[in-house]
């Protein structure tokens, strides 16, 4: 039996957010740790309502198989507890050996065995009897007061507040650290909150409460309690939580010792207003983060800034830019019990992904000090957090994996340019392919990232409101696992660039934009596939890959070595190696060169690993454009199933002036810009090729002269604009759009003419 931590398929479909990214791992039934894996996703996405009994359910029949282990034994005591049987979650945790000692510690806090004193740190807490909420009713028993000549001013900053404040501000007036201001800032509430702003004031003289004339945002709120504070330190607690009375004084303690520590943060315990602490597939306590920083005023000021003055995510800013400006130990977390209670509801706090990204970017040329820290907010915010409403219209939304694993942005700034030059109001929307969150979610290429800080190129995200003219989907691999979030983004038109009907696909389609889409293929021999599935919408025009040839023009004066360098960049898994293996010719007259993109040679071989006379470069030995440049062959040994349409990765090696050698059936989309073979065919062929250094170069320039005709981000740009608007005369500007769909229209199931 396996116990190796979270699986990847589970990382994945945590992040992807969806139902459907669950069912890769579901596949996997067999494997009982990823059967107790695809438990834990169920209950911590708990999308649906069933979601908790559907996770209980397969934990029982793991159980009974007695293939249950470590954290899945604990998630079966939450998820009994959780679903209204506190019984079976006594008998479990009495049969279970291997439940995680915080798991059992909360469940027993909650199953009435114990006392919530036992998960936090001495005075011990209390919850004496009375009116209101036990959330709202804590207390502890007396503390030793400390006074000091540092000061910590505590900045709470609230909107529209109720009794909550009081529980968080009356926590602060109980803090053991007496050198202590309390800044209440309000963030422009109406008349009708001031009783509760002024029983805060009231209930300590260290209390000050600052009124904002309007509501702007709880950042802005907290520069100006930043602005205001009197302390050495700074602290922002929730205006809704409940604060340890040790919290100020040992959070301040690591500062007090180490004057080059900018600042520390603390654990919290999340709890509901009664007090349960236990959260379905998930630790009770929440490590230390951003949100409960103590920082050093005067630096803050002078080298770090201003909280980034945003809706949500700008504690996780702040705190990653400090590391960018003073290194990555300028914050230290207080180890140990939690110090503050925070409550569980809808969370706000979370910095959107798009946000990370960018402010991730910016960070690294403030590290690189090629930004001043200080200076105002130099990336891109997404509009909701910057607090601005209503629908933006666009002609072109790309839709695609824009991280560098996932390549839209190889074509994407081009074609996104050309539509811009067009005069399309055009913008990107990132979806995840779910292979390349295995290890979470990623950020953005750098290169469309910077694009974007600077404005040139604009994102949306699927919680905005857009409306757009048409929707490309760049694979229906980025679609089929997609969130199951509202979408605001609405669309006249949606394409799909597939040959492959994913009806997961087409339904997310519809949810995500309003309308069914139109599968769109890169050529004719993808048409002549699409054209074959019943009930498909095919667009009438194709959307070919494109590229920058200038970008990967490399010399060619003559072959590489004296033997013939043939190679291969591979993207796929376990299959296309072991087809590599049986199609390329181990033989001393070839050199075989690849490079594995996905770092999955070495698994696919097993012990013995691919054959040795092969050079295998792995993820980040070499860059796309030198190993290219080391090869004179560019092998394409494609499933037999797969379309014989140009693909960028092809495409790229054609630009680069490598000889394209591919299967026969090629030969109606290349014509003379390729050689065509049979894989046992391929020793002699290359070899003839590479002894005749004049036809070598020959071959290479029909080649890269082939991309730079047809494979444009121009003529990409023409094709979308003509779907985007497909009521405009077809005649107008460039007819070959007009005369390309009329010579390559192939009727079929559902085709339409676009």
């Amino acid at each position: 039996m396996r116990d190796t931590g979270p699986h990847p398929l589970a990382v994945a479909a945590l992040a992807a957010r969806s139902v459907a990214a669950r069912e890769p791992l579901s596949r996997a039934a067999g494997d009982p740790w990823a059967e107790g894996e695809l438990a834990r996703v169920i209950a911590v996405q708990n999308l649906r309502p069933e979601d908790w009994s559907e996770a209980l359910t397969l934990l029982d029949g793991l159980r009974e198989r007695g293939g249950i282990t470590g954290v899945h034994q604990g998630l079966h005591c939450q998820l009994a507890y959780a679903t209204g049987d506190p019984a079976q979650a006594e008998a479990l945790l009495a049969e279970y050996p291997d439940v995680p000692a915080p798991v059992r510690a909360a469940l027993a806090v909650d199953l009435g065995r114990a006392d919530l004193a036992t998960l936090l740190p001495a005075p011990k807490v209390q919850v004496p009897d009375g009116p209101g909420r036990p959330f709202d009713r804590l207390t502890t028993g007396p503390v030793q007061r400390r006074g000091h000549d540092r000061r910590i001013t505590s900045v709470v900053t609230t909107w529209q507040p109720g009794p909550e404040l009081l529980t968080a501000v009356r926590s602060l007036t109980r803090q053991t650290w007496t050198n202590h201001e309390i800044l209440v800032v309000d963030d422009g509430s109406s008349t009708e909150f001031a009783p509760v702003l002024r029983a805060a004031a009231a209930l300590d003289p260290r209390v000050r409460v600052i009124r904002m004339v309007a509501r702007a945002g709880p950042y802005v709120a907290r520069n100006a309690g930043l602005d205001a504070a009197t302390g050495d330190f700074v602290t922002f607690p929730e205006p809704d939580g409940w604060s340890h009375p040790l919290r100020l004084e040992r959070q301040v303690a690591p500062l007090l010792a180490d004057e080059r520590l900018f600042s520390t943060t603390a654990a919290a315990l999340p709890v509901t207003p009664g007090l349960v602490v236990t959260r379905p597939g998930l630790d009770p306590a929440t490590p230390p983060g951003p949100a409960s920083l103590m920082l050093r005023r005067a630096v803050a000021l002078s080298r770090v800034g201003h909280f980034d003055p945003v809706r949500a995510g700008a504690a996780h800013e702040y705190a990653e830019r400090a590391q960018a400006v003073l290194g990555p130990a300028a914050t230290m977390p207080v180890n140990g019990l939690p110090l503050a209670l925070t409550r569980l509801g809808p969370d706000d706090t979370d910095a959107p992904r798009a946000y990370v990204s960018a402010f991730r970017r910016w960070h690294a040329h403030v590290r690189d000090g090629r930004e001043p820290a200080t200076r105002p907010r130099a990336f891109a915010v997404p509009r909701r957090l910057r607090g601005e409403t209503g629908a933006r219209a666009y002609d072109v939304v790309l839709a695609g994996d824009w991280t560098t694993a996932g390549g839209a942005g190889t074509a994407g700034i081009g074609q996104l340019r050309a539509l811009a030059a067009r005069r399309q109001r055009a913008a990107l929307l990132h979806l995840d392919a779910l292979p390349h969150l295995r290890e979470g979610p990623r950020d953005l290429d750098p290169a469309v990232q910077d694009l974007i800080n600077t404005g040139e190129l604009t994102e949306i995200g699927l919680a905005d409101d857009a409306r757009a003219r048409l929707v490309v989907a760049r694979s229906a691999h980025v679609l089929q696992y997609a969130p199951d979030q509202p979408s605001g983004v609405r669309a006249q038109r949606v394409l799909i660039e597939d040959a492959v009907v994913v009806p997961a696909a087409a339904t997310a389609a519809k949810r995500l934009f309003g309308q069914w889409p139109l599968w769109t293929p890169a050529g004719p021999d993808g048409r002549r596939q699409l054209s074959a599935e019943t009930g498909v919408t095919v667009a009438g025009l194709d959307l070919p890959s494109t590229l920058d040839a200038a970008q990967w023009r490399l010399d060619r004066r003559g072959p590489r070595a004296d033997r013939p360098v043939v190679g291969r960049h591979c993207r796929g898994g376990p299959a296309e190696w072991r087809r590599l293996r049986d199609e390329v010719p181990e033989s001393a007259r070839l050199d075989v060169r690849l490079l594995d993109a996905a770092g999955s040679a070495d698994r696919s071989f097993g012990r013995f690993g691919p054959p040795r006379s092969w050079l295998v470069y792995g993820p980040g030995d070499v860059s796309l454009r030198s190993f290219l440049g080391q090869i004179d062959f560019y092998l394409h040994l494609p499933p037999d199933d797969e379309p014989a349409d140009p693909g960028p990765d092809l495409l790229t090696a054609l630009a680069a002036g490598c000889v394209a050698v591919l299967p026969y059936r090629y030969a109606a989309a290349f014509g003379d810009a390729a050689v065509y073979c049979t894989p046992e065919e391929v020793p002699d062929t290359v070899r003839r090729l590479h002894a005749n250094r004049r036809a070598l170069r020959d071959q290479s320039a029909r080649g890269a002269a082939y991309v730079r005709r047809h494979h444009t981000h121009a003529l990409y740009a023409e094709r979308v604009s003509h779907l985007a608007h497909p009521t405009i005369n077809r005649t107008e500007g460039n007819s070959s759009v007009t005369s390309w769909h009329l010579a390559n229209r192939q009727p079929g199931p559902g085709a339409t003419d676009s």
